[in-house]
């Protein structure tokens, strides 16, 4: 099945843009036809160190050769690590961590702890 076949029979959560990519090098994407394009968007955040980074490969590659997942209510040496880096880095007075899988859950989480720890329930938003 091409790519093009695939979209069409797929339930798509957002709406579907051509082109197709078939490979990504830092910044750039390039399409079916060989076009360049300039990955501004750093496919929403998640390649922000750019595609195929090298560092970023092997440190998949390493990390995929010894345990690839484990479901987030055990530990890892891989989680414990970066827990201890995180706290490293963090101000002294924080000294717990909250790791989530997702953007969304991370903020539900921070508006339940903004919550308990000031006693305010309101929210402060903005729409486009």
């Amino acid at each position: 099945m091409s790519a093009a076949d695939a979209r069409a029979v797929e339930f798509a959560s957002s709406p579907k843009r051509q082109p197709t990519f078939v490979r990504g090098s830092m910044a750039t994407l390039w399409d079916e036809a060989g076009q360049e394009y300039i990955d501004c968007g750093a496919s929403f955040g998640v390649g922000n160190l750019g595609h195929c980074n090298p560092a970023i490969v092997e440190a998949i590659t390493r990390q995929a050769q010894e345990l690839i997942h484990v479901g987030p209510s055990f530990g890892t040496d891989a989680k414990a690590a970066f827990v201890e880096k995180l706290l490293s880095v963090a101000p002294r007075n924080l000294n717990r961590v909250f790791l989530s899988n997702s953007g969304s859950e991370a903020v539900e989480a921070a508006i339940k702890f903004a919550r308990a720890a000031t006693g305010r329930t309101g929210i402060v938003a903005a729409m486009r």
